[in-house]
């Protein structure tokens, strides 16, 4: 980034003002503005002058900082008052000075070009985050509370620096790079140039414990049941026994009766298994799988009865933030993100074998091999004072006997990192798997 300005300089010289203009140029520059925790950052601050300008200092700064905030409405002898409520906590925030000479000096006309490199940290440096509950003496303005830092040592509780993130105006972490020159006088016409940074954190493990190798074994299941109607051809009444599939109510139990189809009720459990402890990392493809299973007691209560075909699947990640002000929580809207969309399909459906006999049918295979995860999500966190999180889930499309389509939706909670590790341990960033 780039700023022009100007300072305005007044000298009195035997009883006559003297006005003079000098203009300056401010660069920054990043070699990339994408960093992961415990690298370098790194980039360029140019500064040119057009005459001979004394500078103070040129400093550059890397701050980072997570921010709450909501509107409270409190009720006073019949009047309602509002008051807009922030927290916010530093989780970095180092200044470095780039200027060699003593303050004052006179830097004659031409372009400056400094070197700068910061390591970033990998733990936060704002100790409210590690005590159990935030609640540090807080400033009270007007209508404004900001969270304070605690001066005591928190103890080995670390928190990790929290990855960059934007849910709203209300609701982020935000690092920027911030370069900044400072002149002498009593009005300081500092100037500065901004970039900003987006931050990858790392997920704190004991490697010791093997718990950052995630086990394939290790799933979880998700169930949903959820009952369809479907027109078959006309069935007999000695058909619908338990264990069948059930007639429906209602008038579409009249229009069996004098019609030439009988409508009935599939009972359907929605299955999704995820393996991996329920855990990927960006660009990783998610271990999923999806099923169906009909409700009945034997494959023979639906064969020839119903013919079931898959017409759309959608796989979606949801993200979820919430943030937490003086011990008041605050839910955020959730952002769905499609990673995958087959509409239009007309796969049929055949149920597996099993050892119980219950048709049961797998979904995905029959339409992907593999969802990646791209590299532009935001991964989990929690701060305490914002949090982040994911659920993976599915839309299927299914008709019976070339009917209608109808959808069933299924969830779960997924969490994603960022897939880079440190060791606790031995206080070292670990190789990427």
């Amino acid at each position: 980034m780039t700023f022009l300005w100007s300072q305005v300089h007044f000298h009195v010289i035997t009883g006559i003002l003297i006005l003079t203009v000098s203009t300056m140029q401010v660069s920054l520059f990043l070699d990339s503005q994408v960093v992961s925790v415990g690298c370098p950052l790194t980039g360029i601050v140019g500064v040119t002058l057009k005459e001979p300008t004394n500078i103070d200092d040129i400093t550059v700064r890397f701050r980072g900082v997570s921010v709450t905030a909501r509107t409270e409405k409190h009720s006073h002898s019949h009047k309602v008052e509002e008051h807009h409520i922030v927290e916010e906590h530093t989780h970095v925030d180092i200044i470095t000075s780039l200027f060699d000479r003593p303050r004052g000096s006179i830097i004659l006309p031409g372009e400056q070009i400094l070197l700068f490199a910061f390591q970033v940290p990998v733990f936060s440096e704002c100790t409210c985050l590690a005590l159990a509950d935030c609640d540090q003496p807080c400033r009270n303005g007007r209508s404004t509370w900001a969270c304070q830092h605690s001066p005591e040592d928190a103890g080995l509780v670390r928190t990790g620096l929290p990855p960059t993130f934007h849910a709203n105006s209300d609701m982020y972490v935000d690092y920027r790079v911030i370069a900044t020159v400072n002149l002498p006088g009593m009005f300081r016409w500092n100037k500065s140039a901004s970039c900003a940074v987006t931050v990858s954190p790392a997920t704190v493990v004991h490697a010791s414990d093997k718990l950052y190798v995630r086990n394939s074994g290790n799933n979880a299941t998700e169930y949903k049941n959820v009952v369809l109607s479907a027109k078959c051809d006309k069935l007999p009444e000695e058909y619908f026994v338990p264990g069948a599939l059930p007639k429906v109510g209602g008038l579409k139990k009249l229009f069996s009766i004098s019609s030439k189809h009988t409508y009935v009720d599939v009972p359907l459990k929605a299955e999704m298994v995820l393996y991996n402890n329920c855990e990927a990392s960006l660009c990783e493809q998610i271990p999923l799988e999806l099923y169906i299973s009909i409700q009945v007691d034997d494959i023979s209560r639906i064969l020839g009865i119903l013919n079931i075909k898959l017409t759309s699947i959608k796989i979606v990640l949801e993200s979820i933030a919430s943030g937490c002000v003086r011990q008041h929580h605050i839910n955020g809207q959730g952002k769905t993100l499609i990673l995958m969309q087959q509409d239009n399909l007309d796969v049929p459906l055949a149920p597996e074998k099993s050892e119980d006999n219950v048709p049961r049918f797998r979904i995905d295979d029959k339409v992907f091999k593999s969802i990646e995860l791209g590299k532009n999500i935001v991964p989990d966190f929690d701060i305490i004072s914002l949090e982040h999180r994911h659920k993976i889930g599915a839309v299927i499309g299914l008709s019976f006997n070339e009917g209608d389509s109808r959808t069933l939706t299924i969830s779960h909670a997924f969490i994603i990192n960022s897939g880079l590790y440190y060791d606790l341990d031995r206080n070292m960033l670990l190789p990427q798997l």
